[in-house]
């Protein structure tokens, strides 16, 4: 799909989890809720269909992101950062979500995008 399609997909691609230190089933599972409230399709692990992805890492050593070589638009969640900023865990799926919105332009509320 190509950028501003109806309905962007995000790709949430996880880290193998030995060193958690964010409970990234948590986060994915609200990122997901948040995104597709704004019109967005969440995908996982796969990026061949994304129009952007967030790396969801359980610690700073980032290696959902490390690992890839994408040339999609991307969010960074390692440990208690999003890219590279500290963030409070509570935080970090709106701090994800927002990321997206902004490269991809999906839907805020009222079904308008930005």
């Amino acid at each position: 799909m190509a950028l501003c399609d109806p309905q962007p997909v995000i790709a949430i691609k996880f880290c193998g989890g030995c060193n958690p230190r964010v409970k990234r089933g948590e986060i994915a599972a609200e990122i997901a809720a948040r995104l597709a409230a704004q019109g967005c399709r969440v995908i996982y692990n796969e990026l061949d269909d994304a129009d952007a992805v967030i790396y969801l890492s359980g610690c700073s050593a980032n290696c959902a992101q490390r690992y890839s070589e994408s040339p999609l638009p991307a969010v960074a969640i390692a440990g208690e950062m999003i890219d590279g900023l500290a963030v409070p865990a509570a935080a970090l799926a709106a701090g994800a979500v927002a990321k997206p919105e902004d490269l991809l332009g999906c839907r805020k509320a009222g079904g308008e995008r930005k």
